[in-house]
This record gives structure tokens, C-alpha cells and sequence, in this order.
């Protein structure tokens, strides 16, 4: 990804892939499809998307807790959960987070969520908050 390299990300994608990016209803399907996704994407002619930081969770210990306080595993058998950080080519850093499936060891599914990186707090405005 790093090298914008999309023949060789291409050979690591299934024929039946489906990538699913909810918060700007994006989806491709199939190789093609998410090769014209990853060449079309603003900006990533000149300057690509850089991914940095990146940890893939895989195994039987990661869990989440959800906004509605359901506790979820972060992998199965055959997906797993990818977190870094990315450059996006305004300059600016993201945190993206990748929910993917494996079929056949290739890329069969994916949902993409996408948060700007943000500035720590102030000092004063942690002490405004209560502890509990």
C-alpha cells in the first residue's frame, strides 16, 4: 500500500471481495473494483496514501467492549482486526481501523473506519471533569 503498488495488492485480494466503508457508504466489489477504489481516491496520484503503525490482531485475547457495553472479539479463525495510522494526502493523520475476513488467505471482506487524528486536551479541561 505504502508503494501504491495496486498489481501487487491486487494479487493479495479475493475475486468476491466486498469492502464496506460505512461512514461515506462506500463499497467496492471484486478486484477491479477495489483497485479503481484505491487508484480514484483524491490526491493518491501525486501523494499516496501512507500506512504507518500498523498492528493486526488475530488471536483469542483481544476483546472490545461496544458503545452499548457488549463485549465482542476482535478475530475469529479467519478475520481479524487491523489498526494504524495513515497520512491521508491533505497532509493530515488519520487513525483507521479494518475489520477483515480471510477466505482462501486472501482479502474476502472488509468495513474501514476512518477518525482524524485530534489534539490532547488542555489541562484545565481534564481537571474540569469529575473522576468517578
Amino acid at each position: 500500500m505504502n508503494a501504491h503498488d495496486l498489481d501487487v495488492v491486487e494479487t493479495l485480494v479475493h475475486p468476491e471481495l466486498v469492502a464496506d466503508s460505512p461512514q461515506s457508504s462506500e463499497r467496492s466489489r471484486g478486484r477491479d473494483g477495489f483497485r479503481a477504489q484505491l487508484r480514484d481516491y483524491p490526491g493518491t496520484a501525486e501523494n499516496p496514501i501512507t500506512m504507518l503503525d500498523a498492528q493486526m490482531y488475530g488471536d483469542d485475547e483481544r476483546w472490545a467492549v461496544t458503545p452499548g457495553y457488549t463485549v465482542v472479539p476482535l478475530s475469529t479463525p479467519d478475520g481479524y482486526t487491523v489498526v494504524f495510522r495513515s497520512r491521508y494526502p491533505d497532509g493530515s493523520w488519520w487513525r483507521i481501523i479494518l475489520l477483515v475476513q480471510l477466505r482462501d488467505n486472501m482479502l474476502y471482506r472488509m468495513e474501514s473506519y476512518y477518525a482524524p487524528e485530534l489534539p490532547a486536551p488542555l489541562a484545565e479541561s481534564i481537571a474540569a471533569f469529575p473522576r468517578g
